[in-house]
């Protein structure tokens, strides 16, 4: 009788402890939006398993479009979005309870490539150049880059394309002359011999790219979970720049690439552009704000970054020295 007693009770122990286990991973969801490098940190958080190490199971589902990521957000469907900070900024000037809280990629990942008979910017007057969709970064850097080069958007067709894949397909179809691309699509439309005209990371403005936001009010009730999730998402951006065969490998699955110069290409592209830590880059967030306002968007005028921004937990990893323990 003691002995059944006995396993009786150590059974009961371990199924306590199971349950406890279980119960201690939470469940959380977060979105990104689309298969190019710069979406990178969710991707290397979730397959080196970085989430789970910081107890959350996280499901990582792809929304494109940055207006369909923060309406998943605001309905609860996500905790956490991901993606440029143009759509969150204006959910937020317009009464929405949004705060970006990281930024782990702040310049423009993009190049405006078209047809090898297009040899300059004048030269897309009157053709069909495809986006991703309109709000977005893909947006804001074509009405910059017609900015620049003096054209007129009534002067070109803008026609929204879908992700990076179907964009290059329809290119390489013929089916538009020209549209924006970052490795590796952008990387074959060049070996298949269409022209580069400028690349975005270069123009003038500043932009935050990759950010990573939440609702404010979700902030406040599970602030210790926020937390975990951000020091995966740190611990993430930190790989990407420091461990290369790691990252190389999750791109190569996530972005479906089999070409090794490609690859190469892909990773020493985006890597280095990553920011360790993934702080917001205030000046980027100004500028955008200022094009926005410009762009007959009244609620955006005389509007602060500090407005949308929560750094406070970036800032309570930095004093507890997480960013120094990675090796920043």
């Amino acid at each position: 009788m003691k002995f059944v007693r006995s396993a009786i009770l150590s059974l009961l122990g371990l199924m306590c402890l199971t349950a406890a286990t279980a119960k201690a991973a939470d469940k959380l969801v977060v979105d990104y939006g689309g298969v190019s490098g710069f979406q990178g940190a969710t991707w290397v958080a979730k397959d080196l398993k970085i989430f789970d190490k910081h107890g959350l199971e996280v499901d990582v589902i792809m929304i494109t479009g940055g207006a369909r990521s923060t309406a998943a957000l605001l309905s609860g469907s996500t905790q956490f979005g991901t993606g440029s900070a143009t759509a969150p900024l204006l959910a937020a000037a317009r009464g929405s309870d949004i705060k970006i809280i990281a930024a782990s990629y702040n310049k423009f990942p993009y190049a405006f490539i078209a047809k090898a008979d297009i040899r300059s910017p004048k030269d897309l007057r009157g053709k069909k150049i495809s986006i991703l969709n309109y709000g977005g970064s893909n947006d804001l850097a074509l009405q910059l880059a017609l900015k620049e080069w003096g054209i007129k958007q009534q002067e070109v067709t803008v026609i929204i394309g879908g992700d990076a894949p179907t964009r290059l397909a329809a290119l390489l179809a013929g089916l538009i002359d020209a549209t924006i691309l970052s490795p590796p699509q952008l990387t074959k439309a060049v070996q298949a011999g269409y022209r580069v005209l400028a690349d975005m990371g270069d123009m003038s403005a500043n932009f935050t790219q990759s950010s990573l936001y939440a609702k404010a009010s979700y902030l406040r009730e599970n602030r210790d979970r926020a937390k975990r999730f951000l020091r995966a998402y740190v611990e993430a951006v930190h790989v990407i720049k420091t461990d290369r065969e790691r990252t190389s490998k999750i791109f190569a699955k996530r972005m479906r690439i089999e070409e090794p110069d490609v690859l190469k290409t892909t990773y020493e592209y985006f890597a280095p552009r990553f920011s360790f830590p993934p702080r917001v880059d205030l000046s980027g967030v100004r500028d955008t704000l200022r094009f926005y306002a410009e762009q007959q968007n009244p609620e955006l005028k005389n509007r602060s970054p500090e407005e949308f921004i929560d750094q406070s937990l970036l800032d309570e990893l930095e004093k507890e020295g997480f960013f120094k323990k990675l090796g920043s």
